[in-house]
């Protein structure tokens, strides 16, 4: 299978990955262009040129290590710049049973897409079945060949903002380069971390970047709630440089040395300044940290419940991302303090393998996988996000109904 191209937009950096598949169905990843820039805050890119600038550059780096030229690509749109819209359907298939067709499938989806108003300013990404009834039996795999004389389904609908797919595009035409298809971060993302027997019943990622949090929930193959948190491993960073009074780097990198687990007289720091150095106090730096992530905590537990996840020990709940997951310790703190069996997973890569590239190798991963995926009738409906060239919508819905 020829290699594939992805672009994630983070809240803090952007990545390019170029991959292929190998024989034995894995991920290989034979270029990478890691690129910070100033980031988006409430929908908006704090800076257009550096968006601009860091795209250019992410997209020539996975070149240049690939020695290949990237011609077309995946986008992933961030929750920020996504809506879900759930909406079930009923089809007739006649007054007899008969087999069910692709086309009656297609049929089905497209009655569900007619039932949900279309948000202003935003366009459909895909429209994915959360789950499908035949004859009173609810089940998550392609009815195409049951006899039936009705068919009803859950379909998830992903949007994405047309200002923001808009403002991607224009930097990729400068480049030279197709946006092949959008195709939701946090959806690619749960589908490579979260395993297939686990999204059997509602599960939850929760991936807390540089700048912000966001939750999903992933049943069978589909996203059926989203969210975003304004906290991130920034926020943490800030509070110490503010209330240590130290530079916002100093305060980065005694964030980033943390480890929860460590008792409070082992977690004193000794700063290298201008003026010489100078010891912080452990019981400071663990006081501004743990409020912070007991914050998170109670934030988490209230985007959850408004999401409507039932909290229970049996919950799957997945977490990625650096802001917070990199540090030693904070899966076990958040475990006891969110009082969920927390998991931290990330594919097995050569490189790319810690949580803040989870987004962006899912998305790969993710990618690959739908455009290497069967034959089975699809939606029928093209990637409406893509504003020309080539499209995978069918190639994705084979993949995640299969």
């Amino acid at each position: 299978m020829r290699p594939t191209a992805i672009l994630d937009i983070g809240s803090s950096k952007i990545v390019c990955l170029y991959g292929s598949r190998t024989e034995d169905g894995g991920t290989v990843v034979h270029g990478a262009g890691v690129v910070p820039y100033a980031g988006y805050r409430e929908g908006v890119f704090v800076d257009r040129d550096s968006l601009r600038d860091a795209l250019r550059s992410a997209v020539q780096k996975a070149e240049q290590e690939s020695c290949m030229r990237i011609r077309e690509i995946t986008l992933t749109v961030p929750a920020e710049f996504a809506q879900l819209h759930l909406a079930d359907a009923t089809i007739s298939l006649g007054t007899r049973p008969r087999v069910v067709l692709g086309a009656d499938v297609d049929k089905l989806i497209a009655v569900s897409l007619k039932r949900v108003k279309q948000p202003q300013d935003y366009v459909l990404m895909h429209s994915t079945p959360v789950f499908f009834m035949v004859g009173g039996t609810t089940s998550a795999e392609l009815p195409e060949g049951i006899m039936a004389d009705e068919l009803s389904a859950l379909v998830s609908h992903m949007y994405a903002s047309e200002d923001y797919v808009r403002e991607i595009t224009e930097s990729l035409d400068e480049l030279g380069v197709e946006l092949a298809a959008c195709v939701s971060a946090q959806l690619g993302e749960a589908i490579t971390l979260i395993p297939e027997s686990e999204r059997v019943r509602p599960a939850v990622l929760i991936d807390v970047g540089y700048m912000q949090t966001e939750i999903c929930v992933a049943e069978n193959g589909a996203l059926i709630g989203i969210g975003t948190l304004p906290v991130g491993g920034y926020h943490f960073a800030s509070d110490l440089s503010f209330g240590l009074d130290i530079s916002p780097e100093q305060a980065e990198q005694v964030k980033r040395r943390f480890d929860f687990t460590l008792a409070v007289e082992g977690r004193g720091e000794v700063l290298r300044t201008g003026e010489g150095t100078r010891r912080v106090s452990g019981a400071a730096i663990s006081y501004i940290i743990e409020a912070r992530a007991g914050e998170l905590a109670v934030m988490l537990r209230a985007e959850l419940d408004r999401l409507h996840v039932v909290l229970s020990p049996h919950l799957s709940v997945h977490v990625s991302g650096g802001g917070l997951f990199m540090m030693r310790g904070a899966p076990e703190y958040m475990r006891e303090a969110l009082g969920l069996a927390l998991k931290k997973d990330m594919p097995w890569s050569p490189r790319l393998s810690t949580p803040n590239y989870c987004s962006a190798f899912g998305a790969l991963d993710f990618v690959l996988h739908a455009a290497g995926g069967g034959t089975a009738a699809g939606t029928g409906e093209e990637n409406a996000a893509v504003p020309r060239g080539k499209k995978i919508a069918r190639k994705l819905f084979d993949f995640l109904t299969k």
